[in-house]
């Protein structure tokens, strides 16, 4: 979030949803678009808080206001639309590093045939295409990597586009090369200003 704001020189509010629960989001003035980050918990898990914050990113999605799933946010809106989350292989192999994900569909500022490097560390996935959904961009890796609706503003990334050097750090057991952090760094960059273009926050 933080390198977002630097970046962007944006207004932000940061809701840690799983402590202070969803209720914390009415506290504030209807935002220009919402961002759902990864989780130490599953989807699968199906807490309180989770259930609230998917029925309310619904319901926001379904108002017109542009919502960016990130891993678990990925995960959380592919289940409230009816999709199955699974681990990716039965052994629970997380997968970490930099993968590529290939564009399907020329949506959201992305272009067809484009490869986006971007930083992952997962063992779920989603793994159908919900009803009314796009399949925005896939890997060798994970088949439904990127995802959108059809007709709504919401897209999402299983990878971590918001990853920051702190991010990668804690989160990552894998060595990566000054080159592969490039060009993870450059490619999560893109989904973001991509998202935050399309909901008009900046130009």
């Amino acid at each position: 979030m933080n390198k977002i704001v630097e970046r962007h020189q944006i207004p932000v509010t940061y809701h840690w949803v799983s402590s202070e629960g969803v209720e914390s989001l009415s506290f504030i003035e209807e935002p220009s678009a919402y961002i759902v980050f990864g989780s130490d918990s599953n989807v699968g898990d199906n807490l309180d808080w989770q259930v609230k914050l998917s029925a309310l990113m619904k319901e926001k999605i379904e108002k017109g206001i542009p919502v960016l799933g990130i891993c678990f946010g990925h995960q959380l809106i592919a289940d409230a639309y009816g999709s199955k989350i699974d681990l990716v292989v039965p052994e629970n192999k997380c997968f970490e590093g930099v993968r590529e994900v290939e564009i399907l569909e020329e949506r959201f500022g992305f272009k067809k045939g484009e490869k986006v490097p971007v930083f992952i560390t997962h063992h779920y996935e989603v793994k159908e295409l919900p009803e009314n959904f796009i399949h925005l961009g896939t890997s060798k890796d994970c088949h439904l990597d990127a995802i959108a609706h059809k007709d709504l503003p919401f897209f999402s990334f299983q990878g971590h586009p918001e990853a920051s050097d702190k991010f990668l750090n804690d989160h990552l057991e894998v060595e990566l090369s000054e080159e592969d952090i490039k060009r993870g760094k450059e490619g999560g960059a893109l989904v973001i200003e991509n998202f935050l273009k399309y909901a008009g926050v900046i130009k």
